[in-house]
């Protein structure tokens, strides 16, 4: 009885020594170049990724950073992500969320050709109904929204479209892209 204790006592000893170094070396990781991955300080920007980059989550970076160093804090981009739909220049100006989205299907094993996508910044109304979930009215909508504010910078814009809110954009966030 008295050898099981000891051998629990040390194990437990050893794990908390692992623990300890493995945390010690995330940190080091998190830091380097400056991008700290703790959503605590307030002269940071907060930006979450998901989709298709190395390590989905919400990272904090310095002010004035592009979506470049985002994704460099996340691992890099997956090789399935599709580069017409982000602007890796882009400049974060606040706490944001970007969705890279995949050039194949994911979820089709055995469909090789990428995903027909719409190009928000330049598909007409009846392009939009056809590749995408859109309404009429939502197809509309968007082409009237882009001829009033300009093109799109992120494919998460198109919520800010009247009639296009969380629901259509996650039905329609693999079927659309920034550039043709």
């Amino acid at each position: 009885m008295f050898k099981t204790i000891l051998i629990v006592l040390a194990v437990t000893i050893v794990t908390l020594i692992v623990m300890a170094c493995v945390d010690k070396i995330t940190t080091e990781i998190a830091e380097e170049g400056g991008e700290v991955l703790v959503a605590s300080d307030p002269e940071g920007i907060e930006v979450t990724l998901s989709g298709e980059v190395e390590l989905a989550g919400t990272y904090l970076l310095p002010i004035n950073s592009t979506l470049f160093d985002a994704i460099k804090a996340a691992g890099g981009v997956t090789s399935n992500a599709d580069t017409k739909c982000y602007d890796t220049s882009f400049v974060l100006d606040g706490d944001i969320a970007f969705y890279i989205a995949p050039i194949y299907d994911n979820t089709d094993t055995c469909n090789s050709s990428p995903i027909d996508k719409a190009c928000i910044n330049s598909a007409d109304k009846a392009t939009l109904l056809a590749k995408t979930s859109l309404s009429e009215s939502q197809s509309q909508s968007l082409v009237n929204y882009r001829n009033e504010h300009g093109k799109f910078h992120r494919l998460e814009e198109i919520q800010n479209v009247s009639g296009i809110g969380a629901a259509t954009w996650e039905k329609n966030k693999k079927y659309i892209s920034l550039t043709v």
